[in-house]
């Protein structure tokens, strides 16, 4: 044992972070009976407050919850282009927008009247390999043996540091705001002065408060400032400010000898749009079968663990993922003009419009990225805005 430390208890799982993706976990570890305990640095579960909480209705499949937590659901997605032109999209989601800090103390609860334990105010430090298979995690307050640690810790996981694995991060700011705002729409304002991101606007409900919030690199505090002041919330009307930052990518390496990362962590997180509860729901009901498998094996080497765990949720969440990223990436380097171009044609066209209302997803893009690809007026607006416009004119072409 390293420097001789006494060993406080042993555990199956120690799952390191008691927020949606570490408390989901250990509800569905703990329906298996496997003895597992949940590592979180904050003394209340669901704090702080970092989500704009709108999620699409296949939640409400994955991971069942009570409909009290259901704040608002929205019908309509009002998009915003530079230029104040806007778009209305309907389609088929209708998400929900859920009180956030409710839903994790939900999952958190329910895991300790199944055993789970849970060490509140207790910060994860380290953890080293033991000559018997098992790790031993030195937190702030004990020194615990396990056979697997997840990293469930966030976007600045400690966990996933230790593998040589730290995420590109985008600060985002959120406030909750007393904004008189239809509640049957959400609305996104696109603009290259966020263009990590866009500006949201998230009715909570009849209570008649808006989370409002936008991620960007590039001075997020006086992005977000000047947003406010556009749409005329004075500063009285805020009830109360957040600040976070996004993982900005995919994932890339999530499985190592012992230890599984899950959620933000890993950057399960959608690129176009900054969250990832839907992507790491799911990914936890992989994770789960796979831990339970490892013990009835005693294998929790690197490769079981990215055959059974890694390789799995790559194939069904992996592509979707990438996907976000690649149009984040394209958004990326659309100028405002480009912004207001589209907007124009995607209203002066019944094919486009169709396309989106029919295929569009919050969670899932590849079937509407598929279809678009076979528009003729999305192709060429696509062609022009990167290869036409930037090299057409150029003097190194004539």
């Amino acid at each position: 044992m390293r420097h001789n430390l006494k060993v406080d208890f042993e555990i199956d799982v120690c799952i390191i972070g008691g927020s949606i993706a570490g408390n989901y976990l250990a509800y569905l570890l703990a329906e298996q009976n496997i003895k597992c305990c949940v590592i979180e640095e904050h003394e209340i579960l669901g704090l702080p407050f970092q989500c704009a909480g709108i999620i699409s209705q296949k939640i409400l499949k994955l991971a069942p919850f009570p409909k009290s937590l259901i704040l608002n659901r929205v019908k309509t997605a009002k998009i915003v282009a530079p230029n104040n032109q806007s778009i209305e999209l309907s389609g088929k989601e209708n998400p929900v927008i859920i009180d956030r800090i409710e839903l994790d103390k939900f999952f958190g609860k329910k895991a300790q009247e199944m055993g789970v334990k849970y060490y509140l105010g207790e910060k994860y430090l380290s953890h080293w390999g033991l000559p018997n298979n098992k790790v031993c995690i030195k937190t702030s307050k004990n020194n615990i043996v396990a056979k697997i640690i997840v990293g469930a810790d966030g976007p600045f996981s400690k966990v996933a540091k230790r593998y040589g694995i730290k995420n590109t991060m985008i600060p985002a700011v959120q406030a909750r705001v007393k904004f008189n705002y239809d509640l049957n729409k959400t609305a996104m304002h696109f603009d290259q002065r966020w263009k990590e991101l866009f500006v949201y606007i998230v009715p909570e409900g009849e209570n008649g408060v808006c989370r409002i919030g936008l991620a960007t690199s590039d001075h997020p505090n006086k992005a977000f400032s000047n947003f406010l002041k556009k749409i005329k919330v004075d500063p009285s009307q805020i009830i109360s400010r957040q600040g976070g930052a996004l993982p900005f990518g995919y994932p890339k390496r999530f499985a190592f000898k012992n230890t599984v990362l899950l959620g933000d962590s890993a950057c399960m997180v959608k690129a176009t749009a900054g969250g990832g509860i839907v992507m790491l729901v799911s990914a936890a009901r992989i994770l789960a079968p796979a831990i339970s498998k490892s013990l009835e094996k005693n294998d929790f080497s690197q490769r079981f663990f990215r055959k059974t765990y890694e390789r799995l949720v790559k194939r069904s969440l992996g592509i979707e993922l990438k996907l976000h990223f690649l149009i984040r990436l394209i958004l990326m380097e659309l100028k405002s003009e480009d912004f207001n171009r589209f907007f124009r044609m995607y209203l002066n066209s019944k094919d486009l419009y169709e396309i989106v209302e029919n295929y569009a997803d919050m969670d899932f893009p590849l079937k509407l990225i598929g279809k678009l690809l076979f528009n003729r007026e999305f192709m060429q607006f696509v062609c022009f805005s990167f290869y036409y416009k930037k090299f057409a004119y150029h003097p190194k072409y004539y």
